[in-house]
């Protein structure tokens, strides 16, 4: 399930940058800042959930990793902006790596992948809507005609698709899980 959830966290910012940048002369600097913000800050729970997990028992390394990673994180999200949604992001991206990497920390093993599922969830869904904002706008300065379909039919399969594929790495990691703690189990006894 970490590697679905670092997968995905690669996955949507590449796909971020290479939609976002482009277009970035049509976004307005509330939508900016507001989308460094969020995305900033999600981005970076999911991040610090991950390496919480993965260096459990270490958390001044797992908190010190969250937040250098999730400043590069924010300074590709925050890039096109200007400083101002750069520091926005910044400070997002510092809050949300301790967070995470505090929430990692803590969770007792078997809650690990229902709480990736669910920030993934947040992750998929915000930047999902953050998306959709920045197209309205750039509609909205390019003068095209927005399609009037509420709620957006892509808007709904960006966020319902990602979250179905995710839900069942999830399902299958979760059901593999129980079999490798039988074996650990029965190895053990026979020791």
């Amino acid at each position: 399930m970490i590697l679905i959830s670092s997968a995905l966290l690669v996955a949507y910012l590449t796909f971020y940058i290479l939609v976002v940048y482009p277009k970035k002369q049509y976004i307005t600097k509330m939508t900016s800042k507001m989308t460094s913000m969020v995305l900033g800050m999600t981005s970076s729970i999911l991040i610090g959930l991950i390496l919480g997990i993965l260096l459990q028992g270490d958390f001044a390394k797992s908190t010190i990793s969250a937040i250098i990673i999730s400043f590069i994180f924010a300074l590709f999200i925050a890039k096109p902006f200007g400083y101002m949604a750069s520091t926005e992001a910044l400070c997002s991206s510092l809050m949300g790596g301790m967070m995470g990497a505090m929430l990692g920390e803590m969770l007792p093993s078997q809650d690990l992948n229902l709480m990736l599922f669910f920030i993934d969830t947040i992750y998929i869904v915000s930047m999902a809507y953050t998306l959709m904002l920045i197209k309205k706008e750039e509609s909205k300065q390019v003068k095209m005609p927005l399609k009037k379909s509420s709620p957006s039919f892509s808007f709904i399969l960006s966020i319902i698709i990602p979250v179905l594929i995710v839900g069942i790495f999830n399902f299958i990691d979760q059901e593999q899980q129980p079999i490798q703690q039988d074996e650990m189990n029965h190895d053990h006894m026979h020791h």
